[in-house]
Protein backbone atom coordinates (compact mmCIF):
# COMPACT_ATOMS: atom_id res chain seq x y z
CA UNK A 1 0.00 0.00 0.00
CA UNK A 2 2.87 2.55 0.92
CA UNK A 3 4.67 1.59 -2.30
CA UNK A 4 1.13 2.48 -4.23
CA UNK A 5 0.57 5.68 -2.89
CA UNK A 6 4.55 6.65 -3.60
CA UNK A 7 4.31 6.20 -6.90
CA UNK A 8 0.91 7.82 -7.37
CA UNK A 9 2.93 11.17 -5.45
CA UNK A 10 5.63 11.00 -8.49
CA UNK A 11 3.35 10.57 -10.75
CA UNK A 12 1.47 13.70 -9.29
CA UNK A 13 4.66 15.58 -9.68
CA UNK A 14 5.83 14.10 -12.92
CA UNK A 15 2.63 16.09 -14.11
CA UNK A 16 3.11 19.20 -12.76
CA UNK A 17 5.99 19.73 -13.68
CA UNK A 18 5.00 18.69 -17.41
CA UNK A 19 2.20 21.52 -17.09
CA UNK A 20 4.77 23.67 -16.20
CA UNK A 21 6.73 23.33 -19.54
CA UNK A 22 4.27 23.19 -21.79
CA UNK A 23 3.12 26.63 -20.24
CA UNK A 24 6.29 28.21 -20.59
CA UNK A 25 6.54 26.99 -24.00
CA UNK A 26 2.59 28.67 -24.84
CA UNK A 27 3.68 31.79 -23.07
CA UNK A 28 6.93 32.38 -23.31
CA UNK A 29 8.73 33.76 -27.00
CA UNK A 30 11.68 31.58 -27.95
CA UNK A 31 14.81 33.00 -26.55
CA UNK A 32 16.49 33.09 -30.08
CA UNK A 33 16.47 32.04 -33.47
CA UNK A 34 20.13 30.91 -34.43
CA UNK A 35 20.53 30.18 -38.02
CA UNK A 36 22.89 26.51 -38.70
CA UNK A 37 22.57 26.55 -42.35
CA UNK A 38 21.80 27.92 -45.74
CA UNK A 39 18.10 27.34 -45.95
CA UNK A 40 17.58 29.34 -42.17
CA UNK A 41 18.31 32.28 -43.59
CA UNK A 42 16.16 31.63 -46.64
CA UNK A 43 13.44 31.60 -44.18
CA UNK A 44 14.30 34.80 -42.28
CA UNK A 45 14.53 36.71 -45.06
CA UNK A 46 10.93 35.38 -46.82
CA UNK A 47 9.34 35.94 -43.49
CA UNK A 48 10.99 39.70 -43.23
CA UNK A 49 12.77 38.91 -40.02
CA UNK A 50 16.30 38.43 -40.72
CA UNK A 51 19.07 39.73 -42.88
CA UNK A 52 21.48 36.87 -43.54
CA UNK A 53 25.17 37.63 -43.33
CA UNK A 54 27.16 34.66 -45.11
CA UNK A 55 30.32 33.10 -43.56
CA UNK A 56 33.17 31.54 -45.07
CA UNK A 57 34.31 28.45 -43.44
CA UNK A 58 38.19 27.84 -41.83
CA UNK A 59 39.93 25.49 -43.68
CA UNK A 60 39.61 22.84 -41.14
CA UNK A 61 35.52 23.15 -41.79
CA UNK A 62 33.00 23.67 -39.38
CA UNK A 63 33.06 20.59 -37.96
CA UNK A 64 36.44 21.26 -36.82
CA UNK A 65 36.94 23.25 -33.15
CA UNK A 66 38.04 25.84 -35.03
CA UNK A 67 34.80 26.02 -36.87
CA UNK A 68 33.10 25.12 -33.52
CA UNK A 69 34.70 28.29 -32.08
CA UNK A 70 34.03 30.44 -34.26
CA UNK A 71 30.51 29.26 -34.95
CA UNK A 72 29.99 30.35 -31.13
CA UNK A 73 31.54 33.47 -31.18
CA UNK A 74 29.21 34.54 -33.70
CA UNK A 75 26.09 33.35 -32.63
CA UNK A 76 26.48 35.19 -29.40
CA UNK A 77 26.95 38.05 -31.30
CA UNK A 78 23.84 37.12 -32.93
CA UNK A 79 22.02 35.94 -30.05
CA UNK A 80 22.40 40.00 -27.88
CA UNK A 81 20.50 40.99 -30.96
CA UNK A 82 18.16 38.48 -30.59
CA UNK A 83 17.46 38.75 -27.09
CA UNK A 84 16.45 42.67 -27.56
CA UNK A 85 13.06 43.68 -27.41
CA UNK A 86 13.12 44.80 -31.01
CA UNK A 87 16.51 43.58 -32.27
CA UNK A 88 17.38 46.14 -35.15
CA UNK A 89 14.17 47.85 -36.37
CA UNK A 90 12.06 44.43 -35.51
CA UNK A 91 14.32 42.57 -37.16
CA UNK A 92 18.06 40.38 -36.66
CA UNK A 93 21.39 39.72 -38.44
CA UNK A 94 21.30 35.78 -39.27
CA UNK A 95 24.81 34.18 -39.67
CA UNK A 96 24.59 31.74 -42.91
CA UNK A 97 27.46 29.44 -42.28
CA UNK A 98 28.70 27.70 -45.95
CA UNK A 99 29.83 24.94 -46.37
CA UNK A 100 32.19 24.75 -49.07
CA UNK A 101 34.99 22.18 -50.40
CA UNK A 102 37.24 24.36 -51.91
CA UNK A 103 37.35 28.15 -53.34
CA UNK A 104 35.83 27.31 -56.82
CA UNK A 105 32.87 26.61 -55.14
CA UNK A 106 32.47 30.61 -54.34
CA UNK A 107 31.75 32.27 -58.15
CA UNK A 108 28.79 30.08 -58.47
CA UNK A 109 27.59 30.59 -54.56
CA UNK A 110 27.98 34.34 -55.15
CA UNK A 111 25.17 34.27 -57.87
CA UNK A 112 23.21 32.85 -55.18
CA UNK A 113 24.40 35.16 -51.96
CA UNK A 114 23.05 38.32 -54.62
CA UNK A 115 20.15 36.69 -55.19
CA UNK A 116 19.44 36.25 -51.70
CA UNK A 117 20.46 40.06 -51.32
CA UNK A 118 23.44 39.43 -49.03
CA UNK A 119 24.68 42.22 -48.87
CA UNK A 120 28.13 41.27 -46.05
CA UNK A 121 29.95 38.16 -45.89
CA UNK A 122 32.97 37.21 -42.91
CA UNK A 123 35.41 35.48 -44.57
CA UNK A 124 37.97 32.97 -42.06
CA UNK A 125 38.87 30.90 -45.29
CA UNK A 126 42.43 32.93 -45.51
CA UNK A 127 44.48 31.73 -48.86
CA UNK A 128 42.87 30.91 -51.97
CA UNK A 129 39.46 31.84 -50.66
CA UNK A 130 39.86 35.17 -49.46
CA UNK A 131 42.01 35.93 -52.81
CA UNK A 132 38.69 34.53 -54.76
CA UNK A 133 36.45 36.67 -52.77
CA UNK A 134 38.99 40.03 -52.96
CA UNK A 135 38.55 39.60 -57.15
CA UNK A 136 34.78 38.91 -57.00
CA UNK A 137 33.37 41.58 -54.41
CA UNK A 138 36.37 44.50 -54.15
CA UNK A 139 34.20 46.49 -56.58
CA UNK A 140 30.97 44.63 -57.63
CA UNK A 141 29.95 43.42 -53.93
CA UNK A 142 28.62 42.06 -51.63
CA UNK A 143 31.56 43.62 -48.49
CA UNK A 144 33.52 40.92 -47.34
CA UNK A 145 35.09 41.40 -44.51
CA UNK A 146 38.82 39.13 -44.06
CA UNK A 147 38.93 37.48 -40.59
CA UNK A 148 42.40 38.27 -41.06
CA UNK A 149 43.79 39.94 -43.96
CA UNK A 150 47.00 40.63 -42.84
CA UNK A 151 48.39 39.73 -46.56
CA UNK A 152 45.68 41.36 -48.90
CA UNK A 153 46.02 44.13 -50.27
CA UNK A 154 42.13 46.03 -49.72
CA UNK A 155 43.82 49.59 -51.21
CA UNK A 156 43.29 50.51 -54.65
CA UNK A 157 46.65 51.15 -55.83
CA UNK A 158 44.79 53.74 -58.78
CA UNK A 159 43.13 55.64 -56.47
CA UNK A 160 44.89 54.86 -53.45
CA UNK A 161 41.56 54.60 -51.91
CA UNK A 162 40.67 51.21 -49.87
CA UNK A 163 38.11 49.38 -52.28
CA UNK A 164 34.53 49.87 -51.54
CA UNK A 165 33.45 46.27 -50.85
CA UNK A 166 36.69 44.99 -48.62
CA UNK A 167 37.41 45.13 -45.06
CA UNK A 168 40.16 43.57 -42.95
CA UNK A 169 40.25 42.97 -38.84
CA UNK A 170 44.30 43.00 -39.09
CA UNK A 171 46.62 45.59 -40.16
CA UNK A 172 48.44 44.93 -43.28
CA UNK A 173 51.78 42.68 -42.80
CA UNK A 174 54.06 45.79 -42.88
CA UNK A 175 52.47 47.25 -39.96
CA UNK A 176 55.45 45.37 -37.80
CA UNK A 177 57.81 47.94 -39.32
CA UNK A 178 55.85 50.77 -37.81
CA UNK A 179 55.58 48.55 -34.51
CA UNK A 180 58.83 48.10 -34.22
CA UNK A 181 60.02 51.37 -34.66
CA UNK A 182 57.42 52.54 -31.57
CA UNK A 183 59.34 49.07 -30.21
CA UNK A 184 62.77 50.99 -30.73
CA UNK A 185 61.72 54.91 -30.08
CA UNK A 186 60.42 53.54 -26.67
CA UNK A 187 64.18 52.06 -25.91
CA UNK A 188 65.11 55.81 -26.12
CA UNK A 189 68.06 54.86 -27.58
CA UNK A 190 71.02 56.77 -27.29
CA UNK A 191 72.80 54.86 -30.02
CA UNK A 192 71.44 53.97 -33.88
CA UNK A 193 69.54 51.20 -34.70
CA UNK A 194 70.79 48.81 -37.71
CA UNK A 195 68.33 47.08 -39.84
CA UNK A 196 69.43 44.00 -41.36
CA UNK A 197 67.66 43.12 -45.10
CA UNK A 198 68.59 40.67 -47.37
CA UNK A 199 69.29 42.35 -51.10
CA UNK A 200 67.39 39.39 -52.36
CA UNK A 201 63.67 39.23 -50.73
CA UNK A 202 61.76 42.02 -52.35
CA UNK A 203 59.15 41.35 -49.47
CA UNK A 204 61.70 41.60 -46.86
CA UNK A 205 63.85 44.53 -48.18
CA UNK A 206 60.62 46.21 -48.38
CA UNK A 207 59.94 46.05 -44.70
CA UNK A 208 63.31 46.75 -44.17
CA UNK A 209 62.72 50.30 -45.94
CA UNK A 210 60.20 51.11 -43.99
CA UNK A 211 61.69 50.49 -40.80
CA UNK A 212 64.24 52.75 -41.74
CA UNK A 213 61.90 55.39 -42.62
CA UNK A 214 59.87 55.41 -39.77
CA UNK A 215 62.88 55.49 -37.59
CA UNK A 216 64.11 58.39 -39.46
CA UNK A 217 61.33 60.36 -38.94
CA UNK A 218 61.40 59.74 -34.91
CA UNK A 219 64.86 61.34 -35.12
CA UNK A 220 66.26 57.74 -34.46
CA UNK A 221 69.73 57.02 -36.44
CA UNK A 222 69.76 54.14 -38.44
CA UNK A 223 72.87 51.72 -40.45
CA UNK A 224 70.89 49.44 -43.21
CA UNK A 225 72.38 46.52 -43.57
CA UNK A 226 72.17 44.77 -47.13
CA UNK A 227 73.19 41.12 -47.10
CA UNK A 228 72.42 38.01 -48.56
CA UNK A 229 71.06 35.97 -45.89
CA UNK A 230 72.73 32.19 -47.42
CA UNK A 231 76.29 33.55 -46.68
CA UNK A 232 75.79 32.73 -42.21
CA UNK A 233 79.60 33.52 -42.34
CA UNK A 234 79.50 37.41 -42.89
CA UNK A 235 77.23 38.25 -39.17
CA UNK A 236 80.42 38.07 -36.73
CA UNK A 237 82.12 40.74 -39.13
CA UNK A 238 79.07 43.12 -39.53
CA UNK A 239 77.72 42.80 -36.16
CA UNK A 240 81.35 43.83 -34.99
CA UNK A 241 81.19 46.72 -37.84
CA UNK A 242 77.54 48.30 -36.72
CA UNK A 243 78.39 48.21 -33.25
CA UNK A 244 81.41 49.83 -33.33
CA UNK A 245 79.18 52.37 -35.95
CA UNK A 246 77.10 53.46 -32.87
CA UNK A 247 74.20 50.87 -33.21
CA UNK A 248 72.78 50.15 -29.98
CA UNK A 249 69.90 48.09 -31.23
CA UNK A 250 70.00 45.40 -34.48
CA UNK A 251 66.42 44.51 -35.83
CA UNK A 252 67.01 41.61 -38.00
CA UNK A 253 64.15 41.25 -41.10
CA UNK A 254 66.22 38.00 -41.93
CA UNK A 255 65.20 34.47 -41.32
CA UNK A 256 64.84 32.51 -37.98
CA UNK A 257 68.93 30.92 -38.40
CA UNK A 258 70.16 33.96 -40.18
CA UNK A 259 68.72 36.22 -36.28
CA UNK A 260 70.19 33.16 -34.73
CA UNK A 261 73.48 34.20 -35.66
CA UNK A 262 73.10 37.87 -35.21
CA UNK A 263 72.15 37.35 -31.59
CA UNK A 264 75.26 34.64 -30.84
CA UNK A 265 77.67 37.73 -32.09
CA UNK A 266 76.19 40.59 -30.45
CA UNK A 267 75.85 37.79 -27.08
CA UNK A 268 79.48 37.04 -27.64
CA UNK A 269 80.88 40.55 -27.81
CA UNK A 270 78.66 42.12 -25.26
CA UNK A 271 78.30 45.22 -25.70
CA UNK A 272 74.67 45.17 -24.74
CA UNK A 273 72.89 45.34 -28.15
CA UNK A 274 69.72 44.29 -28.04
CA UNK A 275 68.36 42.32 -31.10
CA UNK A 276 64.62 43.18 -32.45
CA UNK A 277 63.48 40.26 -34.66
CA UNK A 278 60.64 41.41 -37.19
CA UNK A 279 59.43 37.68 -38.05
CA UNK A 280 57.01 35.45 -35.72
CA UNK A 281 57.73 33.60 -33.12
CA UNK A 282 60.03 30.32 -33.64
CA UNK A 283 61.53 27.21 -31.49
CA UNK A 284 64.42 28.09 -33.34
CA UNK A 285 64.62 31.35 -31.43
CA UNK A 286 64.38 30.37 -28.02
CA UNK A 287 67.84 30.12 -27.82
CA UNK A 288 68.23 33.96 -28.08
CA UNK A 289 67.74 35.26 -24.24
CA UNK A 290 66.62 38.72 -24.66
CA UNK A 291 65.74 38.52 -28.45
CA UNK A 292 62.01 40.49 -28.64
CA UNK A 293 59.58 40.70 -31.17
CA UNK A 294 56.19 42.31 -32.11
CA UNK A 295 52.99 39.83 -32.18
CA UNK A 296 49.71 40.78 -33.48
CA UNK A 297 47.81 38.06 -31.95
CA UNK A 298 49.71 37.44 -28.59
CA UNK A 299 47.77 40.10 -26.29
CA UNK A 300 44.47 38.59 -26.83
CA UNK A 301 46.03 34.84 -26.57
CA UNK A 302 47.86 35.90 -23.28
CA UNK A 303 44.78 37.69 -22.17
CA UNK A 304 43.52 35.69 -19.10
CA UNK A 305 40.54 38.27 -18.11
CA UNK A 306 39.48 38.82 -21.61
CA UNK A 307 39.33 34.95 -22.65
CA UNK A 308 37.25 34.32 -19.14
CA UNK A 309 35.08 37.06 -20.00
CA UNK A 310 34.17 35.16 -24.01
CA UNK A 311 34.10 31.67 -22.54
CA UNK A 312 31.52 33.00 -19.58
CA UNK A 313 29.53 34.50 -22.29
CA UNK A 314 29.80 31.34 -24.68
CA UNK A 315 28.47 29.25 -21.29
CA UNK A 316 25.97 31.31 -20.32
CA UNK A 317 23.97 31.25 -23.99
CA UNK A 318 24.98 27.79 -25.20
CA UNK A 319 26.28 25.90 -22.46
CA UNK A 320 29.41 24.89 -24.08
CA UNK A 321 32.90 25.87 -23.78
CA UNK A 322 35.28 27.14 -26.68
CA UNK A 323 38.43 25.38 -27.55
CA UNK A 324 40.00 28.88 -28.73
CA UNK A 325 38.69 32.15 -26.44
CA UNK A 326 41.31 34.47 -28.40
CA UNK A 327 39.72 33.10 -31.82
CA UNK A 328 36.10 33.53 -30.63
CA UNK A 329 36.75 36.64 -29.13
CA UNK A 330 37.80 37.61 -32.88
CA UNK A 331 34.70 36.23 -34.11
CA UNK A 332 32.67 37.87 -31.65
CA UNK A 333 34.24 40.92 -32.61
CA UNK A 334 33.41 40.49 -36.67
CA UNK A 335 30.16 39.58 -35.63
CA UNK A 336 29.82 42.64 -34.06
CA UNK A 337 30.88 45.08 -36.80
CA UNK A 338 28.12 43.24 -39.01
CA UNK A 339 25.51 43.45 -36.88
CA UNK A 340 26.53 47.42 -36.27
CA UNK A 341 26.47 48.23 -39.84
CA UNK A 342 22.96 47.29 -39.76
CA UNK A 343 22.22 48.78 -36.53
CA UNK A 344 23.80 51.57 -38.34
CA UNK A 345 21.76 51.87 -41.55
CA UNK A 346 18.76 51.76 -42.54
CA UNK A 347 19.10 50.92 -45.79
CA UNK A 348 20.29 47.40 -46.20
CA UNK A 349 21.43 47.36 -49.85
CA UNK A 350 24.79 46.30 -50.08
CA UNK A 351 26.12 49.66 -50.96
CA UNK A 352 24.60 51.50 -47.96
CA UNK A 353 26.04 48.44 -45.87
CA UNK A 354 29.47 48.70 -47.54
CA UNK A 355 29.48 52.47 -46.69
CA UNK A 356 28.26 51.86 -43.07
CA UNK A 357 30.96 48.83 -42.44
CA UNK A 358 33.55 51.69 -42.84
CA UNK A 359 32.36 53.82 -39.91
CA UNK A 360 31.11 51.17 -37.33
CA UNK A 361 32.66 52.28 -33.50
CA UNK A 362 32.77 50.40 -30.25
CA UNK A 363 33.56 46.83 -31.65
CA UNK A 364 34.59 45.12 -28.52
CA UNK A 365 38.03 42.70 -29.21
CA UNK A 366 38.72 41.44 -25.28
CA UNK A 367 40.63 44.65 -23.75
CA UNK A 368 40.71 47.00 -26.97
CA UNK A 369 37.29 49.12 -28.49
CA UNK A 370 37.75 49.44 -32.42
CA UNK A 371 36.64 51.69 -34.69
CA UNK A 372 36.84 51.72 -38.52
CA UNK A 373 38.50 54.02 -40.15
CA UNK A 374 36.85 54.84 -43.63
CA UNK A 375 40.52 55.32 -45.27
CA UNK A 376 41.77 52.05 -44.68
CA UNK A 377 38.89 50.02 -44.16
CA UNK A 378 40.29 48.70 -41.01
CA UNK A 379 40.41 49.49 -37.27
CA UNK A 380 41.53 52.73 -36.69
CA UNK A 381 44.34 51.28 -34.80
CA UNK A 382 45.33 47.90 -33.39
CA UNK A 383 47.39 46.43 -30.57
CA UNK A 384 50.89 44.39 -31.11
CA UNK A 385 52.00 42.49 -28.17
CA UNK A 386 55.78 42.66 -27.19
CA UNK A 387 57.49 39.33 -26.46
CA UNK A 388 60.94 38.88 -25.26
CA UNK A 389 62.67 35.32 -24.98
CA UNK A 390 63.43 34.60 -20.94
CA UNK A 391 64.28 31.09 -20.26
CA UNK A 392 63.79 29.60 -23.21
CA UNK A 393 60.21 31.18 -23.32
CA UNK A 394 58.46 34.21 -24.68
CA UNK A 395 57.46 36.09 -22.42
CA UNK A 396 55.03 39.64 -22.63
CA UNK A 397 56.99 42.50 -22.42
CA UNK A 398 54.59 45.01 -22.73
CA UNK A 399 52.73 46.81 -26.19
CA UNK A 400 52.72 48.73 -28.76
CA UNK A 401 50.11 50.49 -30.91
CA UNK A 402 49.84 51.27 -34.81
CA UNK A 403 47.79 53.28 -36.55
CA UNK A 404 46.64 51.89 -39.48
CA UNK A 405 46.40 54.99 -41.49
CA UNK A 406 50.17 55.17 -40.75
CA UNK A 407 50.72 51.57 -42.14
CA UNK A 408 51.61 50.46 -45.89
CA UNK A 409 50.02 47.68 -47.60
Amino acid sequence: MVEFFGRARRLQVFAAVLLFYVLCGALCPPVARAATGEKDPLSAVKEGWGWPVVVIPPPSGWESKTGETIKLGLRAAEREISLQRSGIRGREVIFMFANLRDAKEIPQRMATWRGMKVAAIISFGGGERDSVLRRLCATAGPSVIFAGGENLKIIDPASGEPYPYLFALDLPYFARANALAELAAAQKPQRKVAIFSDVLSERIAKGARLNDNMLNARKIGTLPIWVSATREDQFNLLVGEVESGGAGIITSWLEGMATLSIWRTANLNQKGTKVFYAGSQQKILLDAEGLTLVDKDALLQRNERGKRDIIMKVRDMFGKVVSDPALAAKAYALGRWAIGAYSDESNTDPASIAKALEIVRDIPLMDETLYINRRTHRPTTRQFGVLTVVNRKYQSSGKVEVNSSEAVE
